[in-house]
């Protein structure tokens, strides 16, 4: 009776693995979440290069081997614990009397799960498979914030390495203008070695901004092999907030976060791992089948026997164990739900502080374009001496840095917003 209800429920868990993986391709080709249509996506790889570098990174294949774990566990919990055992004895003795006996035994055992057990390790085995696939959609969504970081980073190092260059050609001219003012009588010598100083300084920090770029693009490249990163690097657009409203994102964070899925699947498989515990204190009984020979066939016979451990304090240890840990998963999964809710409401902030933040740099961009722009012409008329041009200048430069930051800050901040809402490069479609 036991045997047949074992063999049902393989077959009903079978059904569910299928229709798990069914409805895990249906969602990826309908698309589990509407798609986002954002600036801040139009400088970063095309979404199917996206896919296929989450694929390849090694986080993610991990969890995808802890996934196939998972799924075989799940398969030996299905088939339970016991099997069967075939054994035999063959003895020959002799006797003063009969003279040489042969004898034999053979027989065959086998424990059976007691009632219930058999329905605990079913869903043991479905809250493993659930939480390592959660752990698979959390590997996903680590490398795609990694992806982003590293291609901000380097589009980042880009821009500070061409503004460096600007700035070096910028002192360039104007150390040839001052050379030739030098000559014709119009400037001192004093000028000319001012500008040799910036021109010696914007040299040296376009250096470190080239070997920041360097160290950006190689750290890009081997974290992620496949990535396809094109010689002249893209421009980051003025950063824009997504649709929709902030609340309604800050939603979307808490209701498809793998994270806080991954904790209760393992608060529900530690749950059923306690009372499955609490059932073994009560021992499956092992039937044992068996015929054997005597005294060279003299006799024969046909024997049953069944055989149950008494439990003591040792099962009843290790339940306290499973409860104690099932206990503390409760509370775990308690714990991640308040640190993404915090890392939901973090999310919301920074990407409005952020937009904030890069409307001001970029006022203060433009009113420093603008004020050196009048500073050059007023020292080409001679209103404004060398001293203020080049503070002026060096100031823009660092405005311009701040605006590049600011810039790519907002998109980092909008772009983790969308990442960790699943709203872009198909991290919902494995749930």
């Amino acid at each position: 009776m036991s045997t047949r209800k074992e063999r049902c429920w393989g077959n009903g868990m079978k059904i569910r693995i299928a229709g798990i993986a069914f409805l895990s391709l249906a969602a990826s080709a309908a698309g589990a979440h509407p798609t986002v249509d954002s600036p801040s996506l139009s400088f970063l790889p095309a979404e199917g290069q996206v896919v296929d570098l989450l694929a390849q990174d090694a986080g993610v294949r991990q969890a995808g081997a802890m996934l196939n774990s998972a799924q075989a566990q799940a398969r030996a919990l299905e088939a339970g614990p016991h099997e069967f055992t075939l054994y035999g004895n063959y003895l020959s003795r002799a006797t003063n009397t009969d003279g040489r006996l042969n004898e034999w035994t053979v027989g065959i055992n086998r424990a059976i799960r007691m009632p219930g057990k058999a329905s605990a390790d079913e869903k043991i085995g479905a809250f493993g498979i659930a939480a390592a696939q959660n752990g698979f959609g959390d590997a996903r969504h680590q490398a795609a914030t990694r992806l982003k970081l590293l291609w901000l980073g380097w589009v980042l190092a880009e821009n500070d390495a061409a503004l460096a260059d600007q700035d070096v050609a910028a002192y360039e001219r104007q150390l040839a203008a001052t050379e030739r003012g030098r000559q014709l009588g119009q400037a001192a010598m004093l000028n000319v070695e001012q500008v040799q100083a910036a021109l010696a300084q914007a040299r040296a920090v376009a250096a470190q901004a080239q070997e920041a770029r360097l160290e950006s693009r190689m750290t890009l490249q081997r974290s992620f092999p496949g990535v396809s990163i094109p010689d002249a690097p893209p421009v980051m657009p003025d950063p824009v907030a997504p649709p929709g409203t902030w609340p309604e994102w800050r939603t979307a964070v808490l209701e498809d976060n793998h994270e806080i899925k991954m904790a209760r699947s393992e608060a529900d498989r530690r749950e059923w791992k306690a009372r499955r515990a609490s059932m073994d204190r009560f021992a499956d009984p092992t039937f044992d089948l068996r015929t054997f020979q005597e005294r060279s066939g003299h006799e024969t016979g046909f024997g049953v026997g069944v055989s149950i451990p008494i439990g003591g304090a040792l099962r009843q240890a290790t339940a306290d164990q499973a409860s104690a840990e099932a206990a503390a998963a409760s509370v775990e999964a308690h714990r991640v739900l308040r640190d993404v809710e915090i890392v939901a409401d973090r999310d919301v902030i920074q990407a409005q502080q952020g937009l904030a933040a890069w409307r001001a740099a970029q006022a203060a961009a433009d009113s420093s374009a603008a004020m050196l722009k009048r500073m050059q012409r007023a020292y080409d008329l001679g209103d404004q001496g060398l001293t203020e041009l080049l503070i002026a200048r060096r100031q823009d430069s660092d405005v311009r840095r701040a605006e590049a930051r600011a810039r790519a800050s907002a998109h980092s901040a909008i772009l983790q917003l969308m990442i960790d809402s699943h709203r872009i490069w198909g991290l919902g479609d494995e749930e």
